[in-house]
């Protein structure tokens, strides 16, 4: 009787815990996809307000929720140019894209019907959907940018006041910003030094104007107006990659509101849009890179495994070398090498190109 109570015991004991570990493992990869979907793809907050009468339909309400959670989403991860080529979607196929939807809030009250929702897309079906369309889509984050507008009217340099650029840009609101923009101070010295330096601008050192923020990124906009045309020169610092790009508007009025600000909106979408253009993902061009990594033990190199199916633009890896120090895997990603190291080192990783040889470490 004892031996067979205590093998009752052990049975029992050994289907609790392989139930436990189990769960164990549901809830880590349960809460890694989450953590991944929770940035991008998960939109909050979409509200839906109407009348609540005889011709009141739910359903009309909770469409709309979804088709305004995936304008939000493309907003956030489509360059302007690519947003007419999913502005025919369905509801039914937008529904076919969600994984989870909630209603957070809902009341009828004084014949208004009100709801909160929270609708997550599913990231592999949004880029099969978007693969299939020939559309990349970018994942960059929200960043805080320094924003120096410099107006130039009629060649002479116009203080704050006059500059409509520094005056009225904080008014221009566009959908899913990304980017928080700073604006400078009203120091006057900056005026004196742009005005000197201004048959020799491309040598002005932007640095010097930036440095007293303590913000890396910024964007400098050199504005030049003349018989009614703009002419804009953008230098801009975003993670340390330095960009130009030029931007020509015709036959505007200065002193009109509309045209300052259709002027105004256009370049805070481009700049945005630049944004976003360093963070691309080409859905249809998977590249792939081989990686070398040192490692003192089997957890280090699981850990590694890890991270990899947590990288969101990583498609896929192969294992094509292992011993007991180090290993050889070849990377299936989307993006460019910049991007792959940017999202590895989230996670405290680093990759370096040692004479042509790539080589993943973690960071000390």
């Amino acid at each position: 009787m004892k031996n067979y109570l205590l093998k009752y015991v052990s049975s029992f004991l050994k289907k609790y815990i392989f139930v436990l570990f189990v769960a164990s493992i549901f809830l880590i990869f349960s809460n890694i996809k989450s953590l991944s979907e929770e940035n991008v793809f998960t939109i909050n907050n979409v509200k839906v307000k109407g009348a609540f009468d005889l011709n009141f339909s739910r359903d009309k309400y909770i469409n709309k929720a979804f088709l305004d959670s995936f304008r939000i989403l493309m907003n956030k991860i489509l360059l302007t140019r690519d947003l007419k080529k999913v502005s025919d979607i369905k509801i039914k196929e937008i529904k076919n894209l969600v994984s989870s939807f909630q209603i957070l809030e809902e009341s009828y009250s004084k014949n208004i019907y009100e709801a909160n929702t929270k609708i997550t897309f599913s990231e592999f079906k949004i880029k099969k959907y978007l693969s299939q369309k020939s559309i990349s889509f970018s994942q960059p984050e929200n960043i805080t940018a320094v924003f120096f507008p410099v107006l130039y009217v009629n060649d002479e340099t116009q203080n704050y006041d006059d500059n409509f650029f520094y005056e009225r840009w904080s008014e221009i609101v566009v959908k899913n910003q990304l980017i928080k923009f700073i604006l400078p101070l009203e120091d006057l010295e900056d005026i004196s030094k742009i005005s000197k330096m201004k048959n020799n601008i491309e040598d002005l050192d932007v640095n010097s104007l930036i440095n007293k923020y303590d913000i890396n990124n910024y964007v400098f906009a050199l504005i030049d107006y003349n018989n009614e045309n703009f002419n804009i020169h953008l230098k801009i610092n975003f993670n340390n990659n330095i960009i130009n790009k030029n931007i020509t508007h015709t036959k505007k009025n200065i002193k009109k509101k509309a045209d300052q600000e259709f002027v105004l909106k256009d370049l805070k979408l481009k700049i945005i849009d630049i944004w976003k253009e360093e963070n691309l993902v080409n859905l249809l061009m998977p590249l792939s890179i081989r990686l070398k990594y040192e490692h003192k033990n089997l957890g280090e190199l699981n850990k590694l495994k890890d991270i990899f199916y947590k990288v969101s633009i990583i498609d896929k890896y192969t294992l094509d070398e292992f011993n007991t120090i180090s290993s050889y895997f070849k990377i299936y990603y989307y993006g460019n090498p910049k991007k792959l190291r940017t999202e590895l080192s989230k996670f405290g990783y680093q990759l370096k190109n040692d004479q042509g040889f790539w080589q993943i470490y973690l960071n000390e």
